[in-house]
């Protein structure tokens, strides 16, 4: 098998499995979503809705915690991948043939794969905490902490698509090269 098949399987399986987890992503945030309020605070209404719901509620909870952790296996091990399989190897080939490397995209995978990292961590420590909180006793304190949940949820989302550019922004540099070549 030659290398452009290597790549172009490389770079199904990235995609088939890519739009597995962005689906997945799409279905946790619906699940995260389910409670809506307006921006100056819960309503008693809602305050009432969250205890009569706690249970259900507590229930997405940790399904979207279990759902979350295989996706975050999922793309971690991904841009793992794309980094030590595929963008480092390719900038040492091309220095050893003399060529101008990628050494921004390398620098700014690197970075956003660490925020990645960091930003997951995050994310989960607050939804687990969202979990231990009752919402059938404490609504507003529930509610406080979605919020929360929810802004550290669109940050890692905001680095998982930057993530996701830089690698199409990487496929594309390598098509131009190769067919520079």
């Amino acid at each position: 098998m030659d290398s452009t098949s290597n790549t172009h399987s490389f770079w199904s399986y990235v995609l088939r499995y890519g739009l597995y987890c962005i689906i997945a992503l799409s279905c946790a945030v619906c699940l995260t979503l389910i409670i809506s309020t307006p921006a100056e605070g819960i309503t008693k209404k809602q305050q009432n809705a969250i205890m009569q719901n706690c249970t259900t509620i507590k229930q997405t909870i940790f399904q979207l915690q279990k759902v979350d952790s295989r996706t975050r296996t999922y793309l971690g091990t991904t841009y793992e991948m794309v980094l030590s399989r595929f963008i480092v190897p390719l900038n040492l080939r091309l220095v050893k043939n003399n060529r101008p490397t990628l050494p921004d995209i390398q620098s700014e995978f690197t970075t956003m794969q660490d925020q990645f990292r960091s930003e997951y961590t995050e994310y989960m420590r607050e939804l687990e905490t969202l979990a231990a909180v009752d919402c059938s006793v404490h609504p507003d304190e529930f509610y406080g902490r979605l919020q929360i949940v929810r802004e550290k949820r669109a940050n890692l989302h905001q680095t998982s698509e930057t993530l996701s550019k830089l690698a199409e922004e990487l496929y594309i540099k390598v098509t131009t090269l190769k067919d520079s070549l």
